[in-house]
């Protein structure tokens, strides 16, 4: 127990003191490796909120199927069943002229008073069709669209075609490049974290030198360098989890200012707590591969 205790002071008070000793290079270190980490936390925050949005977005796709005036209660029912069937579908509502009309009423709101004048209900009878949010493709919904069209007692089929071009669109991108873009910042970053490293190291190679001299085994003089890389990640991914609370906090707050009416401002949320620790982490062991990549000094005879 002694002889661990003999170990780990002078490695915790040499990791002290070259922190120490070199406040300018840890503050230089730390705060180039906090932006990138700021920059990785801004990506993440970003693709959470988008992937939340969009799945909102998802669990209210919809097909409206407009129906003939003509229509009979037995073709009514046919179709319903049809509908019902469906693998895409996952539930559909059947709306009346009446409700149509009334609905139309509620948008309006005070300028709906013109309806009243008018000699019958011009609203066709509809059912809306909630598609199943695992729909992969705009050319699903466009395929399921054609055939409800031609559906016998079907007057109009309407999906939004531009509308879901875009939603499918930013799907895609999402899917397909946001952990790409994410690996390659990631790799952006702990180049900064190694260079930064491999920097501080260089400063104090003469220090490294003399240790070797008098005898100094390899992990006695790595270990402090090793504990300080972890030091300077956990620090600098603190520090950006901060900045990028505050950020997100003004963000937030500017959005509702400028669009109070828009109701995207409540949905986006900032990291719970596992993915905050995840991202602690993450930056320390950032630091920690930043320090195994930059040890050349400490590798020398």
């Amino acid at each position: 127990m002694a002889k661990t205790q003999d170990y780990i002071y002078p490695l915790f008070k040499l990791t002290v003191n070259n922190i120490r000793r070199h406040p300018v290079i840890n503050l230089i270190s730390i705060s180039i490796i906090s932006l990138a980490m700021l920059l990785l936390a801004l990506y993440f925050l970003a693709y959470s909120n988008v992937a939340r949005i969009v799945s909102v977005w998802r669990a209210d796709l919809r097909i409206v199927v407009y129906l003939d005036d003509s229509i009979d209660v037995e073709r009514m029912s046919e179709l319903k069943n049809y509908c019902r069937e469906l693998d895409e579908v996952i539930r559909f509502n059947y709306v009346s002229k009446e409700q149509a009309l009334e609905n139309f009423k509620v948008t309006l709101g005070e300028d709906s008073d013109f309806l009243s004048g008018l000699p019958e209900n011009p609203l066709p009878a509809s059912l809306e069709l909630f598609l199943d949010s695992e729909v992969a493709d705009v050319d699903d919904v466009e395929r399921l669209a054609r055939q409800l069209q031609r559906q016998v007692g079907v007057d109009e089929v309407a999906y939004g075609s531009h509308w879901l071009q875009q939603l499918f669109s930013l799907l895609k991108m999402v899917k397909y490049f946001g952990f790409i873009f994410a690996a390659f910042l990631s790799a952006i970053t702990l180049f900064i974290v190694a260079s930064t490293i491999r920097l501080s190291l260089f400063a104090r190679r003469e220090t490294i030198k003399v240790l070797h001299l008098v005898g100094a085994t390899r992990s006695f003089i790595a270990l402090p360098y090793f504990f300080e890389g972890i030091f300077q990640g956990s620090v600098a991914s603190s520090l950006a989890l901060g900045f990028a609370y505050t950020g997100f906090r003004y963000f937030r707050f500017w959005l509702q200012l400028q669009a109070p009416h828009w109701s995207i401002a409540p949905q986006l949320k900032f990291f719970t707590a596992l993915p905050m620790l995840l991202f602690l982490l993450f930056g320390t062991i950032l630091g920690i591969a930043g320090f195994l990549l930059s040890t050349r000094w400490i590798r020398q005879d």
